[in-house]
């Protein structure tokens, strides 16, 4: 698209979405995250890969064991779990029972351990990790990713809990901390990614069977309904 051209837009909670391109049929789907009193805080950044590499580490939650030992995994505490994939027009998702939750020092401080997890996919390109205890969402990361240039993406992120008090407060200065250091750590794994693509040209998209939203990510990306039909997959975490 040239730049004079007229671009499609919409507002959706105070962002606005410009379409690349022609637009297709699907909207943004940003909704807020909490209808209630909630404490958020934003983070952005570049990193060097593409926006498909980016969505896929974002939602991997398998791979905490790997990049994010101690402080969110104990390391050698991998255990198996089964995943619940469901996918719909413009969307796609996998649920992580109790047990898949992190449990290093750091995710207990936080509670995590004791949460069940759904990472989801959204039309246009919005990447949503949501922690839930008892059916009730404890927080959630939003990240919304934009191509910058070739290999290049730019990600806003929103980092949100439930409450308006101290409590509340004190929470989101702690997940700061850790998600200021798990963007680092990926942002490090997915720039080598980009790095070996360059010098060695494409790979497989799905590498492993833990691989389980990248082909409905890819199907999204490219104005396409994810084919995956609900079912289960037994992973380890």
């Amino acid at each position: 698209m040239k730049s004079g051209q007229p671009r499609a837009v919409a507002e959706r909670s105070g962002w606005i979405f410009a379409a690349i391109g022609d637009p297709d049929t699907h909207e943004p789907c940003e909704t807020e995250i909490f209808a209630g009193p909630n404490r958020q805080l934003h983070l952005e950044g570049y990193v060097r890969a593409g926006l498909g590499d980016v969505a896929e580490n974002i939602l991997d939650t398998t791979h905490t064991s790997v990049v994010h030992q101690d402080y969110l995994r104990k390391p050698g505490d991998r255990r198996c779990v089964e995943a619940q994939i469901s996918s719909g027009d413009g969307w796609i998702s996998a649920t992580y029972p109790a047990g898949a939750a992190p449990s290093g020092w750091g995710a207990r401080l936080l509670g995590a351990h004791r949460y069940t997890i759904t990472d989801t996919f959204r039309a246009p390109a919005i990447a949503e990790v949501t922690y839930c205890r008892d059916g009730r969402m404890a927080f959630v990361a939003r990240f919304r990713l934009t191509p910058a240039r070739p290999g290049e993406t730019y990600v806003a992120a929103t980092i949100a809990v439930p409450g308006d008090g101290a409590w509340a407060d004190l929470k989101l200065a702690a997940l700061k901390l850790f998600f200021q250091r798990i963007f680092a750590e990926d942002r490090a794994i997915l720039e080598l990614i980009g790095a070996n693509r360059a010098a060695h040209g494409p790979a497989p998209l799905v590498f492993a069977p833990q691989d389980v939203l990248r082909p409905g990510i890819e199907a999204i990306l490219s104005g396409r309904t994810p084919c995956a039909a609900p079912r289960r997959v037994l992973l380890k975490v």
